[in-house]
């Protein structure tokens, strides 16, 4: 068994005794609006994970929905069989009871693990979720106000839903551990470094994903020095060497650095001193703007989607994509400085993979490095995007926070 998080103190036996026996996983991966979810099956000594069914609840706050699929391509959205929750927390239960449905009820299932955006200065891991855990996940709520209440409440109904099932916590934040001082350092006061104020970065889940999957899809080893871009309505870039993240462009939050579908990105801190000053706007009034009302949304007047914005040709939705790629070079351009140079690109999450004018666009303004994508593969997704003899590889793999929770599990258990 892998060492928990010091401080965690001895799980009871029960839990320990069904972990041996471990042969499904279920994932809970609670976003701002959704809650996604899958079933692994551990095979082969806990060696291969097979996903056998995912779905999700999501429109929490707009217009609610559920789907879910066995991994056959089987659509078995109508066996929820009962209204649509309310929120996150409200789904655990009649997620039990669909699961139940297709004989995969809390019997079954071994264990559960958790998506969590931000899991502070203290994890760098994932870990075994015990009283003392729970209280210090509540403690990093300020860092991460969209996406912490709503995970922690479906961690807490799902430690009600399956009581017997150990419980991990997988961080976003846990990836860019290895990051170095120089990296996460922020020039303040020694007295505020301390107490947490600084760099951390996020979408790690996901890009431990990928650096995973692009030596299977490619079957040759891991270039040294990759950058991957996960792009979606929240977006990041991360800088790989060796496998390790040295450098990322969200920082002390998710607002950092790209510019998103509602969020900011990278912003002068000046200015917000400005509309503090003089346009009136409280912590809560900035945290709206910054967090809600600003990004793509913003600059388009009132479109958060690429979808819509790649759609339209007013001058308003053009500045909003050409804003995007702009920004979203420039800050590849620093990461490749972190790196020393650029062996290949990882396109990933649901921009990444499906817009492929968006990957057409950015690569285009990182020619001058050697990038250079070929129109075929781009418009079919590859998933190598690159022309034969490129000098920096270019491919689109899938986000799958899902399977590297699992994974996670298996190794903590």
């Amino acid at each position: 068994m892998r060492p928990l998080e010091r401080g965690m103190g001895q799980q009871p036996r029960s839990r320990v005794r069904l972990a041996s026996m471990m042969h499904e996983i279920l994932v809970l991966n609670a976003g701002s609006s959704s809650l996604k979810f899958a079933v692994f099956e551990v095979r082969a000594d806990d060696a291969d994970l097979v996903c056998s069914l995912r779905g999700q609840f999501a429109g929490f706050g707009s217009t609610p929905s559920f789907e879910m699929r066995a991994a056959e391509g089987i659509d078995l959205s109508a066996s929820l069989g009962e209204p649509l929750p309310a929120t996150q927390a409200e789904a655990v239960a009649p997620l039990l009871r669909v699961l139940a449905k297709c004989g995969r009820g809390e019997r079954q299932l071994s264990a559960v693990g958790h998506r969590f955006v931000h899991g502070g200065s203290k994890y760098a891991s994932p870990v075994l979720v015990d009283a003392a855990a729970l209280a210090a996940l509540d403690a990093v709520v300020p860092l991460a106000p969209l996406h912490m209440p709503a995970s922690l409440a479906v961690l807490r109904a799902a430690r009600a839903a399956f009581p017997l099932a150990p419980q991990i916590a997988c961080f976003d934040t846990a990836f860019h551990a290895t990051q170095p001082e120089v990296a996460t350092r922020v020039a303040l006061p020694r007295a505020l470094a301390d107490k947490g104020y600084r760099r951390y970065g996020f979408h790690g889940l996901n890009y431990e994903h990928v650096v995973a999957a692009l030596p299977r899809l490619s079957g040759a080893t891991l270039p040294s020095r990759l950058l991957i871009f996960h792009l979606g309505n929240g977006a990041s870039i991360c800088a790989v060497r060796d496998g390790a993240s040295v450098a990322t462009t969200m920082g002390y939050t998710p607002l950092d650095g790209l510019i998103m579908g509602t969020r900011c990105g990278s912003i002068d801190p000046g200015l917000l001193i400005a509309l503090m000053r003089d346009e009136h706007l409280d912590a809560d009034a900035l945290e709206r703007l910054l967090y809600w009302q600003s990004g793509l949304f913003a600059l388009s007047g009132g479109a958060s989607d690429m979808r819509e914005l790649l759609a339209r040709t007013d001058a308003h939705a053009r500045l909003a994509v050409d804003a995007f790629c702009y920004w979203a070079a420039r800050h590849a351009g620093s990461l490749a400085v972190a790196l020393g140079g650029l062996d290949a690109i990882i396109f990933t999450g649901g921009m990444g993979e499906n817009a492929a004018e968006i990957r057409a666009r950015i690569a285009a303004h990182l020619g001058w490095l050697g990038v250079a994508l070929d129109a075929a593969s781009n418009a079919t997704r590859g998933p190598r995007l690159s022309p034969a003899g490129a000098t920096i590889a270019v491919w689109c793999i899938p986000a799958d926070e899902e399977a590297a929770i699992a994974r996670a599990v298996v190794g903590v258990i």
